[in-house]
This record gives C-alpha cells, structure tokens and sequence, in this order.
C-alpha cells in the first residue's frame, strides 16, 4: 500500500498499486508526484518505483530507417569492407523552444500611463486594478510552443492584500506609542506571520496564472516556509552569514519544488556547493571594498587620535575618494555577476515532467541592459519606464528556452487535474495578494 500527494498538496491513502495505475491511466495522476510505500520514511516520484514505471513502447524494426534499424545477421562488421552502421538506435535531438514576446513599449505606455495616474487621483486604491492590469499585458504577450499566458487574478483580492498589509503597519506603528512591550510582542508576531504571507501570496500568483487553460498552482504550506523563511535566517548573525548560500537554496528548493503546471510539480535539482561557490565569486567582487573600508577608518581614527580630536588629513579624504571610484564599480560587477550567473544556474536546474529548462545570461548583456535603461529613464523623467520595462522582460525571455521531454499536447493533457481540485483550492477565503506595486 502507498501513500500519495494529489494536486492540493494534500496526502491521501492507503493506496494500492492498482488504484494508482488506474488513476495515472485516467491521467489524474502523473508519474512525477511525490509517493511513499507504507513503512518507508522518504517520500520518491511515482515514476521511479518499478511499480508505476511505464510500459515499454514495442518498435517493429521494420518500420524504422535504415539509420536506426537494428543490423541485419547478414550484415559485414565495421571495418570490414563495408561502410559501419550503428546497431543503436541513436534517438534525435530535440529542437529547443523559445519563449517568445510580442509586447511593444507604446503599447505598455498606455497602460502604464493611465495605471500611475488613477493610483495617484485614487491615493493608491486604483494599485490594485493597474496591478492586474500590468501583468494582464505582459502574461498576455508572453507565449510559448505559440500559447499565450494569462493572468486571471480579481483586483478586489489584490485590494484586500493590500488593506490588510496597511493595517498591519498602522497597528505596528501606533503600538510603539502605546507601549514599547506591545510594539515588541506584534513585531514578534507579524515576524511569525511572514512565512504564512510568503505562502499566501506564491499561491495566489500561482493559481492565478494560466497557460493552454490550464493553471499553475502552489501547494506550499506553512511548516516548511517558516523553516526556511524565519528559522533557518535567524542562524545568519551566529555564522557571520556563511550558513547564507545553504539558506538562499533551501529557500528555493522551497518555492520550486511546491510549484506546478496543474497536476505536475516542477523540481529543482540545484546543489548546495553551487550555491556557495555563485555567492563566494560574486563576495571576491565586494572583498577589496570591505579592506579598503576598514584601512580607511584606520587612517581617519590614527589621524584623529593623533592630532586629539583634529579634523582627519587630506590622505584621509582621499582614501574616501577612492572608496567610493573603487566601490561602485566592484560592487556593480559583483551584483550583474551574482544576478546572471543565479537566472541561468536556477532555470537550467528546473524541470518539470521531463522537459528541461535552459538559460544563457552573460553579466556584461546584463549590466549594458540596466545602464542603458536607467540612463534613458532618468533623462525622460521616468516617462520612459514602460520601454525599459518592456526592454527588461524581452532580455530575460530571450534568454529562456524549454526542450521538452516528447509531445507537448501529451504533456498538457496529463497534467489535468482531478475535477475540482484546483477550482477548491482557488476558493479558498485566503487566497489573496499581499504586495503592492503599479
């Protein structure tokens, strides 16, 4: 007997082997959800047990090309007066599929012109709406294997997301004035609570986001998230931050591997040491800022020992001057190094029923795209927001493609879900947005 994880994120069983061939036949159920044999302690994908492992496809040699078809007995060995032929079967590449998007900037400047506008006359209610109507657009222009993405989500959700957080600080704030034990004891509790939030607003996204007409779903829940999320952080100040890169991983560990495409999870291979050796070539780049500032303070505090309180010496401000000529560029190096190397090593580490995910994002592409975005929006005023916005998601899809495991329409009629199990979960009172933006 097994034990099953469905769609909701929820276990079910005892459960024969019979009954979970018949529901992986009716395609309620995917060989990459998460299983347990009774007794056992570990949980493993559905595929992997010889139990459930699909049945060989019988290929009749006839019908193959000679290229591929088994040699005949007749057949001359290579090298021996007759040209070799492979007696394996060498399977064909799979042509990778970009994602591809069709937004323009004048588009977008419409909307986004209207969104700031409405936000302001409305003092921030009309956030909600622009919201939606934001990502609407940019999900609308994104499309893959020619299937466009939709976002689904009701801006009164988002609006409730958004009233809730301002309560919140309201409360925080004014307690600090009623009495610092209670200031203390709601920080301690909205700390608690940000992992719920954390949860709350993964799932919304999720299951508010569609592709073919199937949506997305989370099924996180809030053990784990305040595990990785508020445990695993508090660790940080006591390891002087090198327990940081295991925490960035479990966290998406976390947020990969309880995400999914209808009834299939998506999964995220990544490992611990690559993570530690991404934040330790991106921390060489930060290194010579953290010596030059501890040398600089040295000379500010000998000069100013020394002269008993006088101001500190030219060489002093001098070394401020280089501080700040040697800081930026390092520091921007490190984070276009940190931000590039991080899209392609996570995308390039997720699958999801088989197709892989792969990304190529260069630090200098990178770095060239925010320079050039930022020095045309500060010339414009920020009027020139909605092309460096539309600028950004072009650079990012552009350098994201999927090779899929076999037959993509396949692969979406397998992840159907059960009837109703997403549609109840989508209901729940929850199931709102907790973030603010335009």
């Amino acid at each position: 007997m097994f034990t099953i994880i469905g769609a909701d994120g929820k276990e079910y069983g005892p459960v024969s082997a019979e009954q979970i061939r018949q529901w992986i036949a009716e395609n309620r159920l995917n060989r990459d959800m998460k299983v347990r044999r009774d007794g056992a302690t570990e949980w493993q994908r559905i595929g992997d047990l010889p139990e459930f492992a699909p049945a060989p496809v019988a290929v009749d040699p006839a019908t193959l090309p000679p290229a591929v078809a088994p040699a005949s007995a007749g057949a001359a060995p290579a090298g021996e007066g007759s040209a070799a032929t492979s007696s394996t079967a060498t399977p064909a590449s799979v042509a990778p599929e970009k994602f591809v998007f069709t937004g323009e900037w004048s588009e977008y400047f419409r909307i986004w012109i209207i969104n700031v506008l409405l936000t302001i006359v409305t003092l921030g209610i009309y956030s909600a709406w622009a919201k939606v109507r934001r990502r609407r657009y940019f999900c609308a222009n994104t499309k893959l294997f020619g299937h466009a993405f939709e976002y689904l989500a009701d801006p009164k959700r988002i609006l409730l997301g958004n009233l809730i957080v301002v309560v919140l600080f309201l409360l925080l704030s004014f307690s600090q004035v009623v009495s610092p034990i209670l200031y203390v004891v709601l920080a301690v509790l909205f700390a608690i609570a940000v992992p719920w939030f954390i949860v709350r607003a993964l799932s919304f996204n999720a299951r508010n986001t569609a592709w073919r007409g199937l949506k997305f779903n989370f099924t996180g829940t809030y053990g784990p998230s305040a595990r990785v999320f508020l445990l695993w952080p508090l660790l940080v100040p006591f390891t002087l931050g090198l327990i940081f890169p295991f925490i960035a991983k479990r966290q998406k560990d976390f947020v990969v591997n309880h995400h999914a495409f209808g009834t299939s999870p998506f999964s995220f291979g990544g490992r611990t040491e690559d993570f530690y050796r991404i934040y330790g070539i991106a921390a060489l780049f930060f290194l010579p800022i953290v010596v030059l500032y501890f040398a600089m303070m040295a000379v500010v505090f000998a000069s100013i020992a020394a002269r008993q309180g006088g101001q500190p010496p030219p060489a002093a401000l001098g070394m401020i001057g280089l501080l700040f000529f040697v800081a930026v560029p390092l520091a921007i190096a490190g984070t276009m190094y940190f931000r590039a190397r991080m899209f392609t090593y996570i995308w390039n580490h997720t699958t999801i029923a088989g197709n892989r995910f792969v990304a190529g994002m260069r630090a200098r592409d990178l770095f060239l795209l925010h320079f050039v975005n930022s020095l045309v929006t500060a010339l414009t005023g920020g009027l020139m927001h909605p092309w460096a916005a539309v600028r950004t998601v072009k650079f990012q899809l552009d350098r994201l493609e999927v090779i899929p495991a076999g037959n993509i329409d396949a692969f979406v009629a397998a992840a159907q879900p059960p009837v109703g199990a997403l549609g109840e979960a989508a209901n729940d009172f929850f199931d709102f947005d907790l973030g603010f933006g335009v």
